[in-house]
């Protein structure tokens, strides 16, 4: 019974830092479809033995796509203690190699990323292009889910399609 009361003081613990985190910071946790997945791998163009960002990976649910479709080398940075916690179940699950980091990306370098994909809100998303435009290599690719990346120049944008239910995707080249 000790043990019970203890893991739903800790999932409570972890609930409370995650919504905590979500306020502060206005980045809500919202999954991207499979539907989509699909769609941002086919229209990225990443290739086997390229570095795949997801910035703000959630669940880990496209990070751990991308690893497996492509076979790229797929990192996730995610700070929300719970949803960091379900992308790590999800990884052991699946047998994924991604690597999830519990760690704000805005803290560390891009500068090994051939692709970059993103489902963050506009003001998270202004910041980002500045640390973009200062840190990634020529040629990589940035994908944004449902927002422009202001400050940024997107080479394509695929329109949201009612019937498919793929939202508006940004994609940008350094």
């Amino acid at each position: 019974m000790e043990i019970l009361l203890v893991l739903i003081l800790i999932f409570t613990l972890l609930f409370i830092a995650t919504a905590l985190v979500s306020l502060i910071l206005r980045v809500p946790y919202v999954p991207t479809k499979k539907r989509v997945m699909l769609e941002i791998i086919k229209q990225s163009g990443l290739k086997e033995g390229q570095t795949f960002l997801d910035l703000g990976c959630g669940d880990g649910r496209m990070l751990i796509e991308a690893e497996k479709s492509t076979k790229v080398n797929a990192i996730g940075y995610e700070i929300a203690p719970l949803v960091y916690i379900l992308a790590i179940v999800r990884k052991i699950l699946t047998g994924s190699k991604a690597k999830i980091k519990f760690k704000n990306f805005f803290n560390e370098n891009l500068e090994k990323a051939d692709v970059i994909f993103c489902y963050l809100m506009p003001a998270e998303l202004e910041k980002l292009a500045k640390k973009i435009k200062s840190e990634c290599k020529k040629g990589t690719r940035v994908i944004s889910n449902t927002f422009h990346i202001q400050g940024l120049e997107p080479f394509k944008v695929i329109q949201k399609n009612e019937k498919t239910k793929i939202p508006t995707l940004y994609f940008y080249e350094v």
